[in-house]
C-alpha cells in the first residue's frame, strides 16, 4: 500500500508489480479503495488492459460482490457476481462484447464439514461440467482431490465421455 486508510472514509491506495524476467515485461495492477468500494486499473506491458471495480452490495437480504470490469484490448464487459447460499458460495462471470452476451462460469463451493469440501463448475460456452471434492482428513499431512470433468454436447453420452482424475499432495 502506498496510503493507508485510517479509517472508511479516507483512501487506500496500492499496487502491486511484477516482472517477467524472460519477457522483460511488467505487469502492474494500482488500486484505490475507499468507503468499501475499491477502483482499479490493470497495464500490461505498458498498455490498459482492464479497468473494473469492485463492492459488495445488499440485494433484499442477501449480500452480493459486484464486481464490473472493462477489458481494453478484448473491447469486452465483464461483470462478475458472488454470494453466499444455502451455507455455500455461488458465483457467476458473464460477459458482453459486439451486442453479444455470454455467459462464461457459473459456480458453487461448499464446504462440507472441516477438511471436506465441494466445488461445481459449469462453463456455457465449452458445455462442460466440472466437480471437485477436495478431504484433507482421509490421510494426516495429505490432500486427496478427486476432479470429474463432463462433456455435456451428447447428453447420451455423458458417462462414457467423462474424465476423472485423483491427485494427492502432501508436505514433507
Amino acid at each position: 500500500d502506498l496510503l493507508e486508510a485510517a479509517n472508511n472514509d479516507d483512501i487506500t491506495v496500492g499496487y502491486k508489480l511484477t516482472r517477467h524476467v524472460a519477457s522483460k515485461k511488467n505487469d502492474i495492477k494500482l488500486t484505490a479503495t475507499t468507503k468499501g468500494t475499491t477502483i482499479y486499473g490493470e497495464y500490461n506491458d505498458n498498455q490498459l488492459a482492464e479497468v473494473g471495480a469492485s463492492r459488495e452490495v445488499e440485494i433484499g437480504d442477501q449480500k452480493v460482490n459486484v464486481e464490473p470490469s472493462y477489458k481494453v484490448q478484448a473491447k469486452t464487459a465483464r461483470v462478475k457476481l458472488m454470494s453466499a447460499l444455502s451455507g455455500g458460495k455461488v458465483a457467476a462471470t458473464v460477459d458482453y462484447s459486439d451486442g453479444d452476451v455470454d455467459v462464461n462460469e457459473v459456480s458453487f463451493e461448499k464446504e462440507l464439514e472441516t477438511g471436506r469440501s465441494v466445488t461445481a463448475t459449469l462453463t456455457p460456452k465449452s458445455q462442460n461440467l466440472e466437480v471437485e471434492y477436495m478431504d484433507d482428513t482421509f490421510e494426516s499431512g495429505a490432500s486427496w482431490t478427486a476432479t470429474a470433468n463432463v462433456p455435456l454436447e451428447d447428453a447420451n453420452n455423458i458417462l462414457d465421455a467423462a474424465k476423472l482424475t485423483l491427485s494427492r499432495a502432501w508436505t514433507w
